[in-house]
């Protein structure tokens, strides 16, 4: 598998894909975009949609067309984004989607 970085300006151009999204809503419209908003979730709003807070992150894969998904890594605020990727490349995680997991930061745990 080859894997490209694109910005999500870009992502409309990949639907043939699996994407990896990697950041929150508050500053990827692709994440907010999975989430369901058509503008930025930050704070209070991020957590409402996810119910991932300060210290915590989630990893969760959403449906795409044409059979393929997005894997959306965030977390509340950046360490926390930085946690949920460390845990994406260290751990199994399943990406089928619909499949979830939180974690938190300072533990460096997740659930599905």
């Amino acid at each position: 598998t080859v894997a490209m970085p694109i910005t999500d300006s870009e992502a409309a151009l990949v639907t043939d894909k699996n994407l990896i999204v990697v950041g929150g809503s508050c500053i990827n419209t692709v994440a907010a975009s999975l989430l369901g908003s058509s503008t930025p979730m930050c704070g209070d709003a991020f957590t409402t949609a996810t119910t991932v807070g300060q210290g915590q992150f989630l990893i969760q894969t959403f449906s795409r067309t044409g059979g393929k998904v997005a894997t959306l890594v965030a977390g509340y605020n950046a360490l926390d984004t930085t946690a949920a990727a460390t845990y994406l490349r260290t751990q199994t995680v399943d990406t089928t989607a619909t499949k979830k997991y939180t974690g938190t930061t300072a533990t460096a745990t997740a659930t599905a």
